[in-house]
């Protein structure tokens, strides 16, 4: 039987941990066709997660002192994972019924696995459906992948980490712990010489909060530095790529001002982003009209 090995990071992750744990225990096939092995760590959590996990009979490891994201505890789960699969799921996601078993239906096909998702946002109460289309799975080259993410595009697979599922013969491929919570470069070596398969629909939820990691300043800060890097190491053997992601990346490092009301902070990031209308036409209602703006189009995140 084939083994699924998933890796769970936790942080005061009570009020939702158990709708995550429980969305991957109904599985379809656990037990006939799959079974799972969770590889949980916790950050230093200060409310009830660890006895939840406890609950579930998952004994999770725990970091001696916060590392400020979930590197370490995914990086410690690539090392530790005895699956023929590796997945991942964010604590405050869910996996639909029948996610584990489409996706290990195409893992013949390439070592790197994902689907399409359901994205809830509460703080601006909407739905959008990620990742989907008629086919039931989409295959894609070797290297194709690896310069879409590498130049940070929107077009391409649809990647997100609660539907990545990886052979296990790419474990070795580890996160930065420096920050401890960027996986950008990360995903540019995980597709960099692979081929890889996604599941043309919806099989994870992600939500949303006002209080996200990635809606939050420090991380922010620490996302714009590697990102930075991590293009400029590639510049010299990918340099549309490349050009293309410092574009990208100061881009959404302007709409994250923009969205906080930081307009001269956005100005100053959005004048080295990528040219064009749209640039101008967010830096004109960063003067006037940024609400409206905000409130019809989902501008970060």
């Amino acid at each position: 039987m084939l083994k699924v090995s998933v890796i769970l990071c936790t942080y005061n992750s009570e009020p939702f941990i158990r709708r995550t744990v429980e969305s991957v225990m109904a599985q379809k096939g656990t037990g006939s066709e799959f079974e799972f092995e969770f590889l949980a760590t916790d950050d230093c959590s200060t409310d009830n997660t660890c006895d939840i996990l406890r609950s579930y009979g998952i004994n999770p490891y725990l970091n001696s002192s916060p590392t400020g994201g979930p590197n370490r505890g995914r990086n410690r789960g690539l090392k530790d994972a005895t699956g023929d699969f590796i997945a991942f799921i964010d604590h405050d996601d869910i996996w639909h019924p029948e996610k584990i078993a489409a996706q290990l239906s195409v893992s013949h096909l390439a070592p790197i696995i994902t689907s399409g998702y359901h994205l809830t946002d509460s703080s601006r109460k909407t739905e959008t459906i990620v990742g989907t289309g008629e086919q039931p799975f989409l295959l894609y080259d070797v290297n194709v992948t690896f310069r879409d993410r590498l130049a940070r595009r929107n077009s391409g697979q649809p990647v997100y980490m609660s539907t990545v599922m990886i052979s296990k013969k790419l474990s070795s491929i580890l996160f930065e712990e420096e920050y401890g919570c960027v996986d950008y470069d990360w995903l540019v070596r995980l597709f960099e010489n692979n081929p890889s398969v996604h599941c043309n629909r919806p099989l994870a939820t992600r939500f949303v909060y006002g209080r996200n990691l990635s809606l939050q300043r420090s991380y922010r800060e620490k996302e714009y530095a590697l990102s930075l890097r991590t293009a400029g190491e590639y510049m010299e053997k990918y340099p549309a790529e490349a050009q293309e992601a410092l574009y990208r990346i100061n881009g959404t490092r302007a709409r994250y001002h923009y969205v906080m009301g930081e307009m001269k902070l956005a100005r100053l990031y959005f004048k080295m982003s990528s040219p064009g209308i749209k640039r101008s036409l967010y830096i004109l209602t960063s003067y006037a009209g940024s609400s409206l703006v905000k409130r019809i189009f989902r501008v970060f995140g």
